[in-house]
């Protein structure tokens, strides 16, 4: 059996890294003191909120809404209301000890209500549409998690320009800057994502298994250091997989209770396509762009076809137990973090970026994804919803990641000192959003995506139509995102 499988000793030492890991570039722990002094006169700050106006939101309640689940669960959630955190959990403890802070600073309550059951459609929109009409919007905040009625959202007019709300500081590193850059549109920005829905932020990535790492003689830092020194491509990857395969059980037949090189899932293995920077789709002064059909999308998604039918190369289901039984030596992730503390791992594991396309290629490029909040177009107190939001994303940056990092520590998702600082920059230097991706004009363009569709057919053994596929739907796709952006233009 080539995969040696050990169990992974975590020390509550590392947490010392964690904090500093953390401290760059947008997902950086604040430090331990309730106030930050403005540089240029001795007013003392939360975040940007002004200690001096905290009189003006004394007795006042900050609430938001979210699905049900989507405050605090053991799935895709986020934190932003636990009164009675149950003990030992350090997130839900964070996050109190976050809102105690604020409500004791200002005077005010935060609340959280879970509303609506969130299938992956409108229902979140819906709900918002419903309280518009009624004359009764009553919440400060919306975590909606379901990317399809954006643009409805907006087209709609049921939603404000945060960046417009005093206090808010979108240039602040507990803000993240690559999905609100992303997702502005004509200056305003009417979803933005901050170290507040942390827990819910992800990015596409890859895993080492470094016990079968040592089995091949590799040194446990080589693929590391690749990464470090900007070495990490896929011709190099093809490398270390090639001609690693294996019929473990000698049955003739080649399955998931065999050994491959590379394992993942058709979803996990579009990260290859927007590894190479591919942006997909974005919008131009002159409407909105793809690049589906350039030079470079056509050979990635070549690239993929070949690599999918390597007889070293597992990608025909959507489930990971290849490489979580310790049968291959990588395996790609599209989903949250968290997820991995539902695999039965008794292995070592690494977390690197997709590999650079070649040499040439200037970074790396993991697609991220999620942790989106908006607030409804007519605020009641604009004031007090800029200050709530700054001060939540300051206080989370100050509690809630250090405690993600801390939690996972423990729970062995990220395993050594150069995973950790690969995820930190995932996050904070390798990430890019795809417009489409989250701002679709209608579930066709939503769901299409030429790209991911090809990999999937592929996976299923499927000749590569990409192309053809393409020109098929392109012109509809044009068309219908750009009569999204006549509309969303005509009301700005």
């Amino acid at each position: 059996m080539r995969a040696k499988k050990i169990t992974a000793l975590i020390l509550a030492a590392v947490m010392t890294f964690f904090v500093a890991a953390a401290c760059t570039d947008g997902n950086k722990p604040g430090d331990s003191t309730q106030g930050t002094a403005a540089p240029d006169d001795q007013e003392e700050y939360y975040g940007n909120v002004p200690l001096s106006d905290k009189s003006k939101f004394e007795g006042k309640e900050f609430k938001i809404a979210t699905y049900l689940g989507g405050n605090i669960s053991n799935g895709w959630a986020s934190y932003f209301d636990a009164d009675e955190p149950e003990e030992g959990d350090r997130m839900q403890a964070a996050a109190n000890d976050r809102n105690v802070e604020i409500e004791e600073t200002f005077g005010c309550k935060i609340t959280c209500e879970e509303i609506w059951n969130w299938w992956g459609g409108k229902e979140g929109y819906l709900f918002m549409l419903g309280l518009r009409q009624d004359g009764d919007m009553v919440y400060d905040m919306f975590f909606l998690e379901s990317y399809i009625a954006m643009s409805d959202l907006i087209i709609d007019g049921l939603l404000y320009d945060i960046a417009s709300l005093p206090y808010v500081k979108l240039d602040a590193d507990y803000y993240n800057r690559f999905y609100n850059n992303t997702y502005k549109l004509r200056d305003k920005n009417y979803f933005i994502a901050s170290d507040i829905t942390y827990s819910c932020q992800s990015s596409q990535r890859m895993y080492i298994n470094n016990d079968l790492l040592e089995d091949l003689k590799y040194d446990k830092n080589y693929v590391y250091d690749l990464v470090d020194n900007g070495g990490w491509t896929y011709d190099v990857m093809l490398q270390m997989i090639n001609g690693q395969s294996e019929d473990l059980n000698q049955d003739g037949i080649m399955d998931r209770q065999d050994y491959y090189g590379f394992s993942g899932t058709p979803y996990s293995a579009m990260g290859f396509f927007h590894g190479t920077g591919l942006k997909g789709s974005y919008i131009t002064d002159d409407g909105w762009e793809f690049d589906y059909d350039s030079d470079k999308a056509v050979s990635a998604i070549d690239r993929i076809f070949t690599f999918v039918n390597r007889p070293d190369v597992y990608v025909k289901e959507w489930q990971n137990d290849v490489f979580n039984s310790g049968h291959s030596l990588f395996t790609t992730s599209g989903s949250e973090l968290r997820e991995i503390h539902n695999w039965d791992l008794s292995i070592s594991i690494g977390v690197i970026p997709y590999p650079k396309y070649d040499d040439a290629q200037d970074r790396y490029y993991c697609y991220c994804a999620g942790g989106n909040f908006c607030i409804p177009s007519d605020p009641t107190d604009a004031d007090f919803t800029g200050a709530m939001i700054e001060a939540m994303s300051y206080g989370s940056q100050k509690y809630l990641v250090p405690a993600f990092y801390d939690n996972f520590v423990q729970q062995r998702v990220l395993q050594d000192d150069r995973s950790r600082e690969n995820w930190r920059r995932m996050l904070s230097e390798w990430g890019f959003f795809e417009l489409a991706g989250h701002i679709a004009p209608n579930e066709e363009v939503r769901y299409y995506n030429p790209a991911t569709k090809a990999v999937d057919r592929m996976s299923c053994g499927e000749p590569n139509t990409y192309m053809s596929s393409w020109a098929e739907n392109r012109e509809v796709m044009k068309l219908v995102c750009n009569q999204f952006y006549k509309k969303f233009m005509s009301k700005v």
